[in-house]
Protein backbone atom coordinates (compact mmCIF):
# COMPACT_ATOMS: atom_id res chain seq x y z
CA UNK A 1 0.00 0.00 0.00
CA UNK A 2 1.49 3.31 -0.77
CA UNK A 3 0.70 6.68 1.55
CA UNK A 4 1.58 9.98 0.53
CA UNK A 5 2.93 12.61 3.29
CA UNK A 6 0.63 15.74 2.55
CA UNK A 7 3.74 18.04 3.82
CA UNK A 8 6.28 17.34 1.11
CA UNK A 9 3.97 15.21 -1.29
CA UNK A 10 6.45 12.33 -1.32
CA UNK A 11 5.45 8.33 -1.66
CA UNK A 12 6.39 6.05 1.15
CA UNK A 13 5.32 2.00 1.49
CA UNK A 14 3.63 1.50 4.23
CA UNK A 15 3.72 0.52 7.24
CA UNK A 16 7.70 0.25 6.73
CA UNK A 17 8.32 3.48 5.81
CA UNK A 18 6.09 5.75 7.83
CA UNK A 19 7.73 5.93 11.23
CA UNK A 20 11.06 6.95 9.18
CA UNK A 21 9.57 9.74 7.56
CA UNK A 22 9.73 12.73 9.75
CA UNK A 23 8.67 16.38 9.81
CA UNK A 24 9.96 17.61 13.38
CA UNK A 25 9.25 20.81 13.19
CA UNK A 26 5.65 19.10 13.06
CA UNK A 27 5.65 17.13 15.99
CA UNK A 28 4.89 17.49 19.67
CA UNK A 29 6.89 16.28 22.23
CA UNK A 30 8.57 13.65 19.44
CA UNK A 31 4.73 12.75 18.16
CA UNK A 32 3.73 13.38 15.05
CA UNK A 33 0.52 14.74 13.80
CA UNK A 34 -1.54 12.71 10.82
CA UNK A 35 -0.18 14.16 7.56
CA UNK A 36 -0.60 10.79 5.86
CA UNK A 37 -3.27 10.60 3.36
CA UNK A 38 -3.84 7.01 1.04
CA UNK A 39 -2.46 6.98 -2.50
CA UNK A 40 -4.14 3.35 -3.46
CA UNK A 41 -4.64 0.64 -0.85
CA UNK A 42 -4.88 -3.19 -1.45
CA UNK A 43 -8.17 -4.98 -2.47
CA UNK A 44 -8.03 -7.00 1.07
CA UNK A 45 -8.52 -3.16 2.69
CA UNK A 46 -11.94 -3.00 0.59
CA UNK A 47 -15.48 -3.44 1.98
CA UNK A 48 -18.63 -4.37 -0.84
CA UNK A 49 -22.17 -4.68 -0.73
CA UNK A 50 -23.64 -7.83 -1.30
CA UNK A 51 -26.65 -8.00 -4.19
CA UNK A 52 -28.92 -8.69 -1.18
CA UNK A 53 -27.43 -5.24 0.53
CA UNK A 54 -25.18 -7.25 2.71
CA UNK A 55 -21.91 -6.43 3.88
CA UNK A 56 -18.69 -8.08 2.63
CA UNK A 57 -16.01 -7.41 4.87
CA UNK A 58 -12.23 -7.93 2.99
CA UNK A 59 -11.03 -11.35 4.12
CA UNK A 60 -7.65 -12.16 6.39
CA UNK A 61 -5.17 -13.86 6.68
CA UNK A 62 -5.35 -15.11 9.69
CA UNK A 63 -8.62 -15.01 11.36
CA UNK A 64 -9.70 -15.69 15.08
CA UNK A 65 -12.72 -16.07 17.62
CA UNK A 66 -12.69 -12.28 18.15
CA UNK A 67 -15.44 -10.91 15.91
CA UNK A 68 -15.90 -7.17 15.70
CA UNK A 69 -18.55 -5.33 14.05
CA UNK A 70 -22.04 -6.01 13.11
CA UNK A 71 -23.63 -4.23 16.43
CA UNK A 72 -26.35 -3.08 17.08
CA UNK A 73 -28.64 -0.13 15.50
CA UNK A 74 -30.92 0.80 18.57
CA UNK A 75 -33.83 3.16 17.82
CA UNK A 76 -34.24 5.68 20.28
CA UNK A 77 -36.82 8.00 19.41
CA UNK A 78 -38.16 8.59 16.10
CA UNK A 79 -35.33 9.78 14.40
CA UNK A 80 -32.48 9.14 16.59
CA UNK A 81 -30.46 5.66 16.45
CA UNK A 82 -28.04 4.65 18.58
CA UNK A 83 -24.70 2.69 17.52
CA UNK A 84 -24.09 0.11 20.09
CA UNK A 85 -20.40 -0.49 19.77
CA UNK A 86 -20.29 -1.79 23.29
CA UNK A 87 -21.13 -5.12 21.63
CA UNK A 88 -17.21 -5.52 20.34
CA UNK A 89 -15.30 -7.81 21.99
CA UNK A 90 -13.85 -5.45 24.09
CA UNK A 91 -16.76 -2.98 24.15
CA UNK A 92 -15.41 -0.02 21.85
CA UNK A 93 -15.27 0.54 18.06
CA UNK A 94 -11.22 0.40 18.37
CA UNK A 95 -11.97 -3.61 17.86
CA UNK A 96 -12.50 -2.70 14.19
CA UNK A 97 -9.24 -2.03 13.25
CA UNK A 98 -7.70 -4.87 14.98
CA UNK A 99 -7.76 -7.76 12.98
CA UNK A 100 -6.10 -5.04 10.12
CA UNK A 101 -3.24 -4.22 11.97
CA UNK A 102 -2.09 -8.16 13.65
CA UNK A 103 -2.52 -9.35 10.32
CA UNK A 104 0.06 -6.86 9.03
CA UNK A 105 2.36 -7.49 11.99
CA UNK A 106 2.39 -11.36 10.92
CA UNK A 107 2.36 -10.19 7.33
CA UNK A 108 5.76 -7.99 7.52
CA UNK A 109 7.09 -11.00 10.00
CA UNK A 110 7.02 -9.24 12.83
CA UNK A 111 6.00 -10.52 16.58
CA UNK A 112 5.78 -7.55 18.92
CA UNK A 113 3.94 -4.63 18.46
CA UNK A 114 4.05 -1.17 20.92
CA UNK A 115 0.89 1.03 21.51
CA UNK A 116 0.33 4.41 23.18
CA UNK A 117 -3.51 4.68 24.85
CA UNK A 118 -5.38 6.32 27.36
CA UNK A 119 -7.01 2.44 28.14
CA UNK A 120 -9.56 1.12 25.39
CA UNK A 121 -6.75 1.08 22.04
CA UNK A 122 -4.90 -0.06 24.27
CA UNK A 123 -6.36 -2.91 25.91
CA UNK A 124 -7.97 -4.00 22.44
CA UNK A 125 -4.26 -4.13 20.99
CA UNK A 126 -3.60 -6.58 23.70
CA UNK A 127 -6.39 -8.42 23.65
CA UNK A 128 -6.40 -9.32 20.20
CA UNK A 129 -2.21 -9.31 20.07
CA UNK A 130 -2.82 -12.15 22.44
CA UNK A 131 -4.97 -13.79 20.33
CA UNK A 132 -2.48 -13.84 17.11
CA UNK A 133 0.56 -14.88 19.25
CA UNK A 134 2.14 -11.61 19.30
CA UNK A 135 3.67 -9.65 22.10
CA UNK A 136 2.34 -6.45 23.38
CA UNK A 137 4.22 -3.55 24.73
CA UNK A 138 2.10 -0.74 26.48
CA UNK A 139 2.70 3.01 27.26
CA UNK A 140 -0.06 4.37 29.48
CA UNK A 141 0.00 6.84 32.22
CA UNK A 142 -0.87 6.11 36.16
CA UNK A 143 -3.56 8.41 35.55
CA UNK A 144 -5.48 5.79 34.04
CA UNK A 145 -8.47 3.89 35.63
CA UNK A 146 -8.00 0.51 37.85
CA UNK A 147 -10.12 -1.17 35.61
CA UNK A 148 -8.18 -0.15 32.94
CA UNK A 149 -4.98 -1.17 34.49
CA UNK A 150 -6.06 -4.54 35.13
CA UNK A 151 -6.68 -5.15 31.63
CA UNK A 152 -3.39 -3.48 30.13
CA UNK A 153 -1.25 -5.27 32.80
CA UNK A 154 -2.15 -8.52 30.54
CA UNK A 155 0.61 -6.99 28.24
CA UNK A 156 3.90 -8.85 27.69
CA UNK A 157 5.23 -5.00 28.99
CA UNK A 158 3.93 -2.18 30.60
CA UNK A 159 5.29 1.17 30.65
CA UNK A 160 3.61 3.45 33.08
CA UNK A 161 4.43 6.89 32.78
CA UNK A 162 3.95 10.03 35.18
CA UNK A 163 1.76 11.85 32.96
CA UNK A 164 -0.18 11.18 29.39
CA UNK A 165 2.01 13.56 27.73
CA UNK A 166 5.06 11.43 28.84
CA UNK A 167 3.47 8.48 27.73
CA UNK A 168 3.40 9.11 24.33
CA UNK A 169 6.83 11.09 24.73
CA UNK A 170 7.96 7.45 25.87
CA UNK A 171 6.11 5.50 23.56
CA UNK A 172 7.84 7.34 20.69
CA UNK A 173 11.63 7.22 21.85
CA UNK A 174 10.73 3.37 22.55
CA UNK A 175 9.42 2.92 18.84
CA UNK A 176 12.12 5.04 17.28
CA UNK A 177 14.90 2.88 18.52
CA UNK A 178 13.46 -0.03 17.63
CA UNK A 179 12.94 -1.18 14.20
CA UNK A 180 11.62 -4.60 14.86
CA UNK A 181 8.85 -4.13 17.17
CA UNK A 182 5.75 -2.74 14.98
CA UNK A 183 4.69 0.67 15.76
CA UNK A 184 0.82 1.01 16.35
CA UNK A 185 0.36 4.59 16.70
CA UNK A 186 -3.44 4.22 16.32
CA UNK A 187 -3.70 8.17 15.88
CA UNK A 188 -2.01 7.50 12.11
CA UNK A 189 -2.30 3.58 11.34
CA UNK A 190 -3.49 3.23 7.98
CA UNK A 191 -5.00 -0.33 8.39
CA UNK A 192 -6.56 0.49 11.90
CA UNK A 193 -8.41 3.12 9.75
CA UNK A 194 -9.63 0.80 7.06
CA UNK A 195 -10.83 -1.31 9.34
CA UNK A 196 -12.58 1.24 11.74
CA UNK A 197 -14.69 2.33 8.78
CA UNK A 198 -16.98 -0.89 8.70
CA UNK A 199 -18.92 0.76 11.27
CA UNK A 200 -20.49 3.07 8.36
CA UNK A 201 -21.15 0.75 6.20
CA UNK A 202 -23.53 -1.00 8.81
CA UNK A 203 -24.95 2.03 9.56
CA UNK A 204 -26.58 2.17 6.14
CA UNK A 205 -27.10 -1.31 5.81
CA UNK A 206 -29.24 -1.04 8.78
CA UNK A 207 -31.06 2.34 8.19
CA UNK A 208 -31.27 1.32 4.26
CA UNK A 209 -30.15 5.24 3.74
CA UNK A 210 -27.43 7.38 4.83
CA UNK A 211 -28.48 9.25 8.25
CA UNK A 212 -28.18 12.91 8.32
CA UNK A 213 -26.12 13.25 11.36
CA UNK A 214 -23.56 10.92 13.06
CA UNK A 215 -23.01 12.10 16.41
CA UNK A 216 -19.63 10.80 17.80
CA UNK A 217 -16.89 11.74 20.82
CA UNK A 218 -13.65 12.94 19.34
CA UNK A 219 -10.37 11.42 21.16
CA UNK A 220 -7.73 10.88 18.83
CA UNK A 221 -10.19 11.77 16.22
CA UNK A 222 -9.32 8.50 13.89
CA UNK A 223 -12.75 7.24 14.06
CA UNK A 224 -14.07 10.12 12.83
CA UNK A 225 -11.99 10.50 10.09
CA UNK A 226 -12.51 6.97 8.96
CA UNK A 227 -16.37 7.56 9.09
CA UNK A 228 -15.99 10.11 6.92
CA UNK A 229 -13.91 8.19 4.87
CA UNK A 230 -16.45 5.11 4.16
CA UNK A 231 -19.40 7.29 3.87
CA UNK A 232 -17.44 9.57 1.15
CA UNK A 233 -16.91 6.02 -0.43
CA UNK A 234 -20.11 5.05 -0.84
CA UNK A 235 -21.34 8.26 -1.69
CA UNK A 236 -18.67 8.02 -5.12
CA UNK A 237 -19.95 4.46 -5.65
CA UNK A 238 -23.77 5.41 -5.82
CA UNK A 239 -24.87 3.59 -3.04
CA UNK A 240 -25.65 6.90 -0.97
CA UNK A 241 -26.73 10.10 -2.42
CA UNK A 242 -25.70 12.31 0.25
CA UNK A 243 -22.61 12.40 2.47
CA UNK A 244 -23.77 12.08 6.24
CA UNK A 245 -22.12 15.34 8.53
CA UNK A 246 -20.27 13.93 11.38
CA UNK A 247 -20.96 16.04 14.95
CA UNK A 248 -17.65 16.42 16.53
CA UNK A 249 -18.06 16.30 20.49
CA UNK A 250 -15.35 17.72 22.45
CA UNK A 251 -15.62 19.47 26.26
CA UNK A 252 -16.11 23.09 26.34
CA UNK A 253 -12.93 24.10 27.41
CA UNK A 254 -10.64 21.73 26.01
CA UNK A 255 -11.89 21.63 22.72
CA UNK A 256 -9.61 22.33 20.53
CA UNK A 257 -10.43 21.79 16.55
CA UNK A 258 -13.73 23.77 17.04
CA UNK A 259 -11.86 26.40 18.76
CA UNK A 260 -8.96 25.85 16.11
CA UNK A 261 -11.44 26.06 13.20
CA UNK A 262 -13.62 28.61 14.00
CA UNK A 263 -10.26 31.10 14.17
CA UNK A 264 -9.06 29.64 11.01
CA UNK A 265 -6.26 27.88 11.54
CA UNK A 266 -4.92 25.96 9.13
CA UNK A 267 -2.09 23.99 10.37
CA UNK A 268 -1.50 20.44 11.14
CA UNK A 269 -2.14 20.64 14.84
CA UNK A 270 -3.21 23.62 17.32
CA UNK A 271 -2.91 24.00 20.78
CA UNK A 272 -5.33 25.03 23.76
CA UNK A 273 -3.53 26.20 26.65
CA UNK A 274 -4.54 24.68 30.28
CA UNK A 275 -7.87 22.74 28.87
CA UNK A 276 -10.43 22.00 30.97
CA UNK A 277 -10.72 19.50 33.47
CA UNK A 278 -13.01 16.61 32.77
CA UNK A 279 -14.24 13.19 34.03
CA UNK A 280 -14.08 12.01 30.16
CA UNK A 281 -11.27 11.87 28.39
CA UNK A 282 -12.07 14.47 25.95
CA UNK A 283 -10.62 17.69 27.33
CA UNK A 284 -7.59 17.60 25.19
CA UNK A 285 -4.71 20.49 24.50
CA UNK A 286 -4.75 19.23 20.70
CA UNK A 287 -5.68 16.51 18.85
CA UNK A 288 -3.30 14.47 15.95
CA UNK A 289 -5.84 13.84 13.27
CA UNK A 290 -6.71 17.75 13.41
CA UNK A 291 -6.30 19.11 10.36
CA UNK A 292 -8.09 15.72 8.94
CA UNK A 293 -11.11 17.08 10.64
CA UNK A 294 -10.58 20.71 10.20
CA UNK A 295 -10.67 20.15 6.03
CA UNK A 296 -14.17 17.51 6.86
CA UNK A 297 -15.55 20.78 8.47
CA UNK A 298 -14.28 22.71 5.50
CA UNK A 299 -16.15 20.75 2.96
CA UNK A 300 -18.87 21.20 5.68
CA UNK A 301 -18.66 17.26 6.12
CA UNK A 302 -18.47 17.81 9.72
CA UNK A 303 -19.45 20.60 12.37
CA UNK A 304 -18.82 20.76 16.42
CA UNK A 305 -20.83 20.16 19.18
CA UNK A 306 -18.68 21.38 22.91
CA UNK A 307 -20.76 19.78 26.13
CA UNK A 308 -19.51 19.75 29.33
CA UNK A 309 -19.86 17.39 32.70
CA UNK A 310 -22.80 19.19 33.95
CA UNK A 311 -24.08 18.14 30.62
CA UNK A 312 -23.50 14.83 30.85
CA UNK A 313 -24.67 14.32 34.16
CA UNK A 314 -27.49 15.84 33.27
CA UNK A 315 -28.49 13.59 30.91
CA UNK A 316 -27.49 10.81 33.30
CA UNK A 317 -29.79 12.27 35.85
CA UNK A 318 -32.63 12.13 33.44
CA UNK A 319 -31.66 8.77 32.37
CA UNK A 320 -29.84 6.27 34.28
CA UNK A 321 -30.04 3.08 32.59
CA UNK A 322 -27.23 4.64 30.41
CA UNK A 323 -24.62 4.98 33.36
CA UNK A 324 -24.64 1.57 34.11
CA UNK A 325 -24.26 0.33 30.51
CA UNK A 326 -22.05 2.77 28.46
CA UNK A 327 -18.88 4.51 29.27
CA UNK A 328 -18.85 7.91 30.76
CA UNK A 329 -17.13 9.49 28.35
CA UNK A 330 -18.90 8.07 25.49
CA UNK A 331 -22.29 9.04 27.03
CA UNK A 332 -21.10 13.20 26.30
CA UNK A 333 -23.04 12.03 22.74
CA UNK A 334 -26.17 11.58 24.12
CA UNK A 335 -25.80 15.11 26.28
CA UNK A 336 -24.82 16.06 22.36
CA UNK A 337 -27.90 14.30 21.30
CA UNK A 338 -30.06 16.10 23.47
CA UNK A 339 -28.69 19.07 22.68
CA UNK A 340 -28.87 19.13 18.56
CA UNK A 341 -31.99 17.68 18.43
CA UNK A 342 -33.89 20.20 19.75
CA UNK A 343 -34.00 22.15 16.49
CA UNK A 344 -33.23 19.26 13.81
CA UNK A 345 -36.06 16.63 14.26
CA UNK A 346 -36.76 16.05 11.13
CA UNK A 347 -32.72 14.34 10.74
CA UNK A 348 -31.74 11.29 11.46
CA UNK A 349 -29.64 11.45 13.60
CA UNK A 350 -27.07 8.52 14.68
CA UNK A 351 -25.18 8.67 18.10
CA UNK A 352 -22.17 6.19 18.47
CA UNK A 353 -21.91 4.49 22.03
CA UNK A 354 -18.95 2.25 23.58
CA UNK A 355 -18.98 0.17 26.45
CA UNK A 356 -18.66 0.87 30.07
CA UNK A 357 -16.30 -1.69 32.23
CA UNK A 358 -15.50 -4.95 30.26
CA UNK A 359 -13.53 -5.63 33.23
CA UNK A 360 -15.40 -8.49 34.86
CA UNK A 361 -16.21 -10.46 31.25
CA UNK A 362 -13.22 -10.11 29.73
CA UNK A 363 -12.00 -11.24 33.25
CA UNK A 364 -14.28 -14.41 32.82
CA UNK A 365 -13.27 -15.18 28.97
CA UNK A 366 -9.72 -15.45 30.25
CA UNK A 367 -10.54 -18.11 33.15
CA UNK A 368 -12.48 -20.21 30.62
Amino acid sequence: MKIVCEICKKEFDYPTEQIKHRHKELELDLVPPNFWSIKDYLPEFEIKFSEDGEIILPKVKVDTKLKAGNTPLIKYSKNIYLKDESKNPTGSFKDRGMTNIMNEILMHKKDKVSVVSCGSGAIAVIKYAKEYGIKSLAFVNKGISDSSKKLISNADEVHYSDTFIQSYQDFMKYSLKHEDVFWGFLNTNISYMLGLRSMAYEIVRDLKKAPDTVIIPCGSGMDIVAQNLAFREMFEKGIISKIPKIAVVEIIGGNPIRQGFEKNIEDMLYIIDDPVESKTILSNDTCFNYKKIYDMAKRDEAFFISVNDDMIDKFLKKHPRFETAYDYTSISAMAAVEEYSKNHEKETIVAVLTCKNRLEELSNERKS
